[in-house]
């Protein structure tokens, strides 16, 4: 999974909490320099770090899947602070931050399902 913000002490904490909890994590800095979608290769999901910069967090979402379409499908967990607007794209999904491990797992879980069902039926359909 790729962590967008991983140089700030949150992200830091994130990527160690959840390589604890059996991911590999692909760090991204906050204000990642290159193409976003090499970037993204070998992540399954994208996770944004609390309070990242709006500009930044929507510039790298628009660019997801420029150079490469099947990374605009990667699924996407915002982790959101009481004062940050959550995200209000339809691919995104909110998770109020801090929050325990087990709900961030469990969401990140669920993310992962619902992105391997949709291949799967996408796959379904191309052969059928």
């Amino acid at each position: 999974m790729a962590i967008l913000g991983a140089d700030t002490v949150v992200g830091h904490a994130l990527c160690a909490l959840l390589e604890s909890s059996g991911y590999r994590t692909l760090p991204i800095e906050a204000h990642p320099t290159g193409v976003v979608d090499e970037l993204l290769d070998g992540a399954d999901l994208l996770l944004i770090a609390p309070r990242l910069d709006s500009g930044v967090r929507e510039a790298f979402l628009g660019a997801m899947g420029k150079s490469a379409p099947q990374k605009e499908e990667m699924p996407v967990i915002a982790l959101t602070t009481a004062v940050e607007e959550s995200l209000q794209e339809e691919r995104v999904i909110s998770v109020p931050w801090p929050c325990e491990t087990k709900v961030l797992v469990e969401r990140i879980e669920a993310a992962l399902l619902v992105q391997a069902a949709s291949s799967a039926s996408t796959t379904q359909a191309e052969t059928g």
